[in-house]
């Protein structure tokens, strides 16, 4: 094997070695659980079954009863990237269909702190892809939001408390993994073998604290507020390799795969009746989420061979670098979003509810002028959907059954970029499209 051939070898190793970019978390960008989802992702303020640990823990306390369900969400994107008219054709990426499911349960504790105390767990899991590798070079034009975002596990935990009757109190957590670890080893050139192999990869647990309020009701008014902190999956791989008759081979990757910004959401709601009767849900909602504080979208990539076997320096001893290259990772420059979302439900009967919901959702993303091409633009969130409770005809279980279903269109603003003079690709191109999401929940209380 030649030098420059290990060098390539080791290189593509480390770049393999990447986790898969996706910016801001499942939950964040779609919506978690049917009926909040089919409501425009509108329920900071009423959230009422194990969906709260999401977008309000405070919340759990809405349902008094043990509460568990499970559902199946499809994430399918329909994304183009054009080349301008006259313009050599270029390879975009665009982001692949997944599957996948979640559970949840919430319980309100019994003893000294029935109804005062409830805690909730969720899981989402994807099918298809369930963790992709990959790492894109930001030349490449892809989108920023939505690349890969399905085909990460995610886990949460959180607890209520019902100090008066007015007022609940909540806290949870999001956790995610990171990775961790190194490669050593030696090669040599003579015998065109390796003499020595290691890898010590660890996954570690990053968690983020969410924290919840909420208010009332007051007359059918209720009012909440949350606030989830910043959540970054991180990765860090060095590589490192002796090449017996030359000296020390290092590479060397540090970035972040996943990266979901501060947030504060705050809601309005009203209610003509209670949960369970015929009546009209309305909420408003706000989220601010901090993206000026959003890492460089690419890794930082250094790679040196020091000549520590092959000419040594015979003064001091250390090694001087034969080849020494870093791809330094270029700055994102995204700036702060606030949303605004709606959500209706309409529930004829006691047995039927319709939902809607829009949200108009700012991209935190600049325009991409010189080298970089991480692309997101303005969306138009609408969704609608439905729910039935189903009773057991047989009165063998006495608790309903509820069955949520919801349709989700992510419609993206087309925008053109034009690039400066010397950026890549050079010219200019247009995106746009749609992402579609569909939902199935089914829940029981116990």
């Amino acid at each position: 094997m030649t030098e420059r051939g290990l060098l390539l070898v080791a290189a593509l190793a480390a770049a393999l070695a990447a986790p898969s970019p996706a910016r801001a978390s499942l939950w964040d960008t779609f919506g978690f659980g049917a009926r909040a989802t089919a409501m425009g992702g509108s329920a900071a303020a009423h959230s009422t079954d194990y969906d709260a640990v999401y977008y309000n823990p405070a919340n759990l306390l809405n349902r008094k009863e043990a509460h568990f369900g499970f559902g199946l969400g499809l994430v399918a994107p329909h994304l183009s990237i054009h080349r301008a008219s006259g313009q050599d054709a270029f390879e975009p990426l665009t982001p692949n269909a997944n599957v996948g499911f979640h559970l949840g349960a919430s319980t309100s504790v019994g003893g000294v702190f029935k109804d005062k105390l409830a805690l909730g767990f969720v899981l989402f899991h994807p099918i298809v892809h369930f963790t992709r590798i990959e790492s894109i070079d930001p030349s490449i034009p892809h989108f920023y939001r939505f690349q890969n975002l399905p085909d990460k596990l995610i886990i949460a935990f959180a607890a209520a408390a019902e100090p008066v009757e007015w007022l609940r109190l909540g806290v949870g957590l999001q956790v995610l993994a990171s990775l961790d670890g190194d490669v050593t080893g030696a090669v040599s050139l003579t015998e065109g073998r390796f003499t020595h192999q290691s890898i010590d990869v660890a996954v570690n647990v990053v968690g983020a604290p969410t924290a919840g309020l909420a208010l009332g009701p007051f007359r059918g008014l209720r009012f909440g507020a949350t606030w989830r902190s910043a959540l970054e999956l991180s990765y860090r791989l060095p590589i490192s390799f002796l090449i017996e008759e030359v000296g020390v081979l290092r590479v060397l990757i540090d970035g972040t795969s996943l990266y979901t910004p501060d947030q504060l959401a705050l809601g309005v709601s009203w209610e003509s009746a209670g949960s369970g009767e015929p009546g009209l849900t309305a909420e408003l909602g706000l989220t601010w989420e901090r993206w000026h504080k959003a890492p460089p979208e690419a890794a930082l990539f250094e790679l040196s061979v020091d000549d520590s076997a092959l000419h040594p320096d015979p003064e001091s001893g250390e090694p001087l670098d034969l080849i020494v290259a870093d791809g330094p990772a270029l700055p994102l420059g995204a700036r702060d979003t606030v949303t605004p979302r709606v959500g209706l439900e309409w529930r004829p009967t006691p047995m039927w509810a319709v939902r809607g919901g829009y949200a108009w959702r700012p991209t935190p993303i600049p325009r991409q002028r010189y080298q970089t091409n991480s692309l997101d633009s303005t969306a138009h969130i609408v969704s609608l959907g439905g729910g039935f409770i189903f009773r057991d005809p047989t009165r063998v279980s006495r608790a309903p059954l509820h069955i949520d279903v919801a349709v989700q269109a992510t419609i993206l603003d087309r925008r053109v970029v034009r690039k400066a003079e010397g950026g890549t690709p050079d010219g200019a191109y247009w995106f746009d499209g749609v992402v579609w999401n569909a939902l199935l929940d089914i829940r029981h209380d116990f």
